[in-house]
């Protein structure tokens, strides 16, 4: 699992856009997107007396290796 701000999983997310421009359904249907990239998003808002209220983006893998290529890839 890797945790992003909501600010670098958009930059992220940018990025894989373009280069899955040819299929879009990738980050439309949950399945398409655990069978093509190897993880799903999960959104959640957290709260801290710090920063308030922010948003946070859970990126859940299936395997090591995919998530070991999207570190070297994307982070």
């Amino acid at each position: 699992m890797i945790t992003l701000t909501t600010r670098e999983w958009t930059q992220i997310r940018k990025q894989m856009k373009e280069e899955h421009s040819w299929k879009p359904s990738v980050f439309m249907i949950r399945e398409v997107m655990k069978r093509e990239l190897g993880f799903t998003t999960r959104y959640h808002r957290t709260y801290t007396e710090q920063r308030g209220s922010e948003e946070v983006v859970y990126l859940d893998f299936y395997d090591d290796p995919s998530e070991t290529m999207f570190r070297l890839k994307y982070l």
